[in-house]
């Protein structure tokens, strides 16, 4: 009765968050085109935005003595939390795009929710735990202006819109034993893809006026899928102190996940009409063809990451912390040979990414230092896009940075562990052999409650 009451608490917060994932984004990139649209960068947890993405090998450990994330990429992490968590993440992105030819430039701002996830232990002897929330995967949204002059002297203006995106409501368990860990995620992802082209001609006085065409193809799709992870560690040596409980142990750990081959079933509706159209605002005048609910699907490729870390481990009788990692992680999807919308191939790429990282901590136990239990990191990441919009292939590049910042102080009677975790992102998508090339910067603003619930109390 306990864990539904704190439950209860918490759907407030969650229905808000939830309410605004899928929400519409301020960006405006024709990436967001194709495939898809934009997948988010790095849609993970705060903590492993600060590490260039790394989740597949992430441990409990690495996040300190005073409160956990929920590490949702690799659900067999949930069989080590030891604390009800509440994890939330918020993204502020800009996006700097350029065209060769001809020469223009584009800049884009947009604040969004970057996902929510509740984890709980629901057994801490036989460490088994559980977690769910809600992120989005995938972003479209832009819209293009064209202008040809034609020999006639009229001009032909076409407006391109976008709008919609994926996203993924999870639940998931794991199961832990002394060295290694496995879990599964499951739920349901479900989005929208929507695509209008607005053609008009601008004529010379002594043409003869024709109304605007206005041409929409809605398709809402949804689909359940599996994700599984495993994770391990090996202990390489250990070093006793002076303190029969205090021991420094250095270990290898390691990860994999795999999200397999996914259907998602689709209903589209397709309208041609005549209309009229001035800036934010569209009037549909005459119907000329309306198909409803055509039933179809879209095909996902599976993802498949691998990652190994190396790390320093303190314990003690106050707890058991990391106090430097070093990470090394690789993805990879079949998005060109495995894609495919309502029987239709799309201009993709086979994509990869390689991550590097660093984590440190000086000492999580020196409760008089604050800056001391501050956890440092550091990330590299560099791949191909599965966007492959000229042919050309488009290359991945970024650098991170990030920290976690305990926000209470330790306290021996004290069960709650508040944790504001930071992370800005800089790189860039596609070199001098694309068409577009488009920097970005994001900065990651991340919280996590943990709250040990379940005590017997002496007094009440």
């Amino acid at each position: 009765m306990l864990f539904v009451k704190k439950i209860l608490r918490l759907i407030p917060s969650i229905v808000l968050v939830c309410s605004l994932l899928p929400a519409k984004a301020q960006i405006n990139s024709p990436f967001s085109r194709y495939g898809l649209g934009n997948e988010v960068f790095n849609s993970q947890n705060a903590t492993s935005q600060g590490l260039g993405g790394f989740t597949a090998a992430y441990t409990s450990s690495m996040n300190g003595s005073f409160g956990q994330s929920v590490n949702f990429n690799n659900p067999a992490s949930y069989g080590s939390l030891f604390m009800t968590t509440f994890d939330l993440g918020m993204n502020l992105t800009n996006n700097s795009l350029r065209r060769q030819n001809p020469v223009s430039k584009f800049n884009s701002t947009y604040f969004v929710p970057n996902y929510v996830a509740v984890g709980v232990p629901i057994d801490k002897v036989h460490k088994i735990g559980m977690a769910f929330g809600l992120r989005p995967l995938t972003q479209i949204n832009y819209s293009i202006d064209e202008l040809k002059v034609m020999s006639s002297g009229d001009t032909l203006y076409n407006n391109y819109i976008g709008q919609g995106g994926l996203n993924q409501a999870f639940i998931g368990a794991g199961k832990s034993w002394k060295h290694l860990s496995v879990g599964f995620n499951t739920g349901y992802n479900f989005g929208k893809k929507k695509i209008q082209n607005i053609k008009s001609f601008v004529y010379n006085t002594d043409s003869t006026a024709f109304y605007q065409s206005i041409a929409s193809t809605n398709t809402l799709f949804g689909g359940f899928f599996l994700h599984l992870g495993i994770l391990g560690d090996i202990p390489l040596k250990t070093v006793q102190h002076k303190t029969a409980t205090d021991k420094t142990e250095y270990t290898l750990s390691y990860g994999a996940t795999a999200t397999l081959d996914q259907t998602l079933s689709g209903k589209q509706d397709i309208l041609r009409s005549t209309g009229t159209f001035t800036t934010g605002t569209e009037t549909h005048l005459d119907t000329v063809s309306l198909s409803s609910n055509n039933v179809g699907s879209i095909n996902l490729p599976a993802i498949y990451t691998a990652g190994i870390s190396f790390h320093k481990k303190e314990i003690s009788n106050n707890g058991i912390y990391d106090q430097w990692v070093v990470g090394l992680e690789f993805d990879k999807a079949a998005w060109k040979d495995k894609y495919n919308f309502y029987g239709q191939n799309d201009l993709l790429s086979n994509s990869y990414m390689t991550r590097v990282c660093v984590q440190f901590c000086p000492n999580a136990l020196d409760y008089e230092n604050y800056w001391s239990t501050v956890t440092y990191r550091a990330g590299f990441n560099t791949g191909k896009d599965y966007i492959n919009i000229d042919q050309n292939g488009l290359k991945v590049t970024s650098f991170s940075i990030g920290a976690g910042f305990p926000i209470r102080k330790y306290r021996s009677y004290d069960y709650q562990f508040s944790l504001l975790n930071m992370a800005f992102q800089f790189g860039n998508r596609g070199t001098i052999v694309n068409s577009y090339q488009e920097n970005f910067f994001q900065f990651t603003f991340g919280y996590s409650l943990s709250d040990i619930w379940f005590n017997k109390r002496k007094y009440d």
